[in-house]
């Protein structure tokens, strides 16, 4: 096999001189390269061997992402090698930086995205060991909901379950809106979890139904006993077996999520129809959450209008995702609202309407560059179950058509759409503190 430099290396996924050290580990076998790397592996250096197999899972993935069915137009590529790298520099953290011990949390925000990840929920990972006690704390700030849930097993390569969740409905708030959360094997006075002995990590997500400029809340994680130790020296081991994790994590989640869209969304179901929500929570999601979504395909002149009826839920929202499953663009570009961002038209419900052209119709959700992804509808805090009445139905429409097909069609002008969007960067800006 000829030596060619990595796609990857050129994205900057390295720093610059590791294409010499890795670049060419391929080379022909009539004319072997001693590499540093091989003979330090080959005298048994872990740290060597461990990195060789982190740069071949990488390689390795790059590969099947190309082979893909999403792997299609331009955009599509270019979110291809986003999912890429954003996998990876998920599993960096997740599996090398972080510690169960001596723990922060990991943010999902905007920042990296993937798993149909909700643009108005800040979700907060810790690895946790199973059995022992953690302080949770934090705020809820202008979230309208803050919710705490345990996984055992991997759940990021559907081998997990969901273990244990704390719903906002349960959590005790002081006045200021402050919290603390006790997860332990033991039971406590007050906001308690129950931590099972097969527990590896812990997920929070604060929800925020309105994007506005007020304190946006945080959390925050301390296994007890432990906040004032100094966090021991790795060895050459652990930090190999970090590694060698980080690859298992992120060729597994890079590779599920366009699966999941291709199985979930595409294989079997008709395009641009919503589907009829489910309980999330028989699945292992969030206790309360249902929730709906389908794939569109759309023409240059084409929207898909999607009819969602007023429900009793607390929260109530829909957004889009590209085929590889992250959301899109939701600061400088509207592609997710929830019903108090929406017009909510006369015949009490919300229509929204998908496309990548301005429709004029004030609930626009814009694909952008992309001719087809996925929609997602969720309903939180749902008491019983969603009636049919209460089910979302969508259409194909040509964009010069929608007005007659809207109930009291509401325009938004330019002026207003740019108000929208810095509104909305601004909110991002003070929720991920960056």
């Amino acid at each position: 096999m000829s030596c060619r430099t990595p796609r990857w290396l050129l994205a900057g996924v390295f720093v610059c001189g590791f294409v010499s050290i890795v670049g060419c580990r391929h080379a022909d076998a009539s004319n072997p390269v001693a590499l540093p790397s091989q003979q330090a592996a080959d005298a048994g250096d872990e740290l060597a061997a461990a990195f060789d197999e982190l740069v071949e899972a990488l390689r390795l993935l790059e590969d099947d992402i190309r082979k893909m069915p999403s792997f299609g137009d331009e955009a599509e590529r270019v979110g291809g090698y986003r999912h890429v790298l954003r996998a990876f520099a998920k599993g960096m953290e997740a599996e090398i930086l972080q510690d169960a011990d001596y723990p922060y949390f990991r943010i999902l925000d905007w920042w990296l995205r993937e798993g149909g990840d909700n643009p108005d929920q800040r979700y907060a990972f810790s690895p946790v060991r199973g059995g022992e006690t953690y302080r949770i704390w934090g705020e809820l700030g202008s979230a309208t909901r803050v919710e705490f849930q345990l996984y055992a097993g991997r759940p990021w390569d559907g081998t997990g379950r969901s273990a244990g969740f704390y719903t906002f409905e349960e959590l005790q708030l002081e006045e200021d809106g402050s919290f603390e959360l006790w997860v332990s094997a033991e039971p406590r006075e007050g906001n308690w979890l129950s931590n099972p002995e097969d527990v590896t990590t812990l997920f929070v997500r604060h929800i925020y139904g309105d994007w506005n400029e007020q304190r946006t809340g945080d959390v925050h994680i301390d296994r007890v006993g432990y906040e004032g130790r100094r966090r021991p020296q790795e060895s050459a081991d652990e930090l190999a077996q970090r590694m060698r994790a980080a690859a298992v994590m992120f060729s597994a989640t890079a590779r599920n999520w366009p699966r999941f869209v291709a199985h979930r969304y595409m294989q079997g179901r008709p395009g641009n129809q919503a589907t009829p929500p489910i309980d999330t929570y028989r699945l292992g999601g969030a206790k309360g959450r249902w929730m709906s979504g389908g794939y569109f395909e759309l023409a240059q002149d084409e929207a898909l209008v999607v009819r969602v009826p007023k429900t009793r839920a607390p929260y109530q929202a829909i957004q889009l995702t590209d085929m590889w499953y992250a959301s899109l663009e939701h600061g400088n570009q509207v592609s997710s609202l929830t019903t108090t961002q929406s017009h909510e038209s006369p015949d009490g419900a919300f229509y929204y309407v998908i496309s990548g052209s301005d429709p004029g119709h004030v609930n626009w959700l814009d694909t952008g560059a992309l001719r087809r992804g996925t929609f997602m509808l969720r309903w939180d805090g749902v008491q019983g179950a969603l009636s049919e009445s209460e089910f979302p139905s969508s259409q194909v429409l040509p964009i010069d058509r929608l007005e007659e097909a809207i109930p009291g069609f509401t325009r938004a002008s330019e002026e207003e759409r740019e108000a929208t969007r810095a509104a909305r960067r601004r909110h991002l800006q003070l929720r991920s503190h960056r």
